[in-house]
């Protein structure tokens, strides 16, 4: 791919992080703990060094390797970054790793759902993988349920997968296959 994909859903406008984005993005992983506690790379407090990492290693290098497509997530009528969705590929065994944040003013208006459901459209329609996969902590069920409605089912309990705060911790990983999706199972 030579240019970065936009995505589009019926609210919201999924495209390429940019420079510019740098505040919106600190100001929105600065709200709440949650971002940090939840993930396993996102620091609190959320700094400009912060923004800076993820904007040229995982926007701008994964777009260069093919490896990542890291989208700014957006409302259509308001174009400033309310958060984040990835997709982490390893074409070698044609499978992709999903992670995605949102702004927590933006909670609870099923606008996660909505990009995760455009980004799986597009690992499988446009970058012809066979499988994608997201895994949350125990203590973040809502993300799960993110999972479940968009037709991903529980694939397994890791346990003591990560260690993180100083203490190992489970996760547990949800998966959609590619003709699980084309069957719209």
């Amino acid at each position: 791919m030579k240019t970065f994909p936009q995505l589009q859903t019926q609210r919201l406008l999924l495209n390429r992080p940019v420079q510019s984005d740098t505040d919106d993005l600190i100001k929105q992983l600065n709200t709440d703990s949650a971002f940090s506690e939840n993930t396993l790379s996102i620091p609190f407090p959320y700094k400009i060094e912060d923004a800076q990492f993820f904007m040229e290693n995982l926007v701008n290098k994964g777009f260069e390797d093919q490896t990542n497509f890291t989208f700014a997530i957006r409302q259509k009528e308001q174009p400033a970054l309310i958060g984040a969705i990835g997709i982490h590929i390893d074409f070698k065994n044609k499978k992709a790793e999903l992670g995605y944040w949102l702004g927590k003013d933006f909670w609870n208006r099923g606008f996660v759902t909505e990009a995760l459901k455009e980004v799986i459209r597009f690992g499988f329609t446009d970058l012809h993988l066979n499988k994608l996969y997201a895994s949350h902590f125990p203590h973040n069920p809502a993300s799960g349920k993110i999972m479940m409605n968009c037709g991903m089912n529980l694939e397994a309990q890791l346990k003591e997968e990560y260690f993180k705060n100083g203490k190992h911790i489970d996760v547990l990983r949800y998966s959609i296959l590619k003709t699980d999706f084309e069957n719209g199972i």
